[in-house]
Formats: structure tokens, C-alpha cells, sequence
């Protein structure tokens, strides 16, 4: 599976449990439009509650890069639970902790 096709597996799961879930895209879509943040997670969500996750979307056998491990922990500074998820099963780990 591609990222793409992973991110939307996990994405269409997350939405048929009622979390919105909103993906995230870094990086100039202009010279001078910055979009998130270099690192940011590639998928946001949020549930009821207050409940919010991050996920970091990944084929298999590819880790995250040296800037995203730095935002992960800054978002899990923040208290945010952030997850790096190769498949819909590493999402459905993460929830059940």
C-alpha cells in the first residue's frame, strides 16, 4: 500500500467513528504560502470530549525523519497523543491505550 492509500484507510475508519480528521500538508503550495509546519503529522483528528490525535502515516520500513520526531514531541509535550502508524491496526492500538 501506498501512503496515500494508507492514510485513507485510516482516515475512513477514524470518520465511521465519528472523529473529524483533517489532513495536514507542510511544505509553499506559492513561493510565499506556507502551509503546516515542516514535520507536522500528516493527519489530525478530533472526537468528542476534547480528544485529539495526530497520526504520522508511514509505508512499512520507513521512520520518521529528525524534524517530525521534534514536532511529535512537541506535540506530546502539549499533551497531545500523537501516533506513527504503518496500518489501520497500529491506529486502532494507539486508541485502545
Amino acid at each position: 500500500m501506498t501512503e496515500t492509500q494508507i492514510q485513507k484507510e485510516i482516515s475512513d475508519y477514524l470518520k465511521a467513528l465519528g472523529f473529524k480528521v483533517y489532513r495536514m500538508n507542510s511544505g509553499y503550495i506559492k513561493k510565499n504560502v506556507k502551509l503546516a509546519e515542516d514535520g507536522t503529522p500528516d493527519l489530525m483528528t478530533a472526537a468528542d470530549r476534547g480528544r485529539s490525535l495526530w497520526i504520522e502515516v508511514k509505508v512499512p520500513g520507513n521512520l520518521p525523519s529528525e524534524i517530525q520526531k521534534r514536532r511529535h514531541a512537541e506535540l506530546r509535550a502539549l499533551g497531545h497523543v500523537v501516533i506513527v502508524a504503518y496500518s489501520l491496526e497500529d491506529v486502532k492500538k494507539g486508541l485502545a491505550r
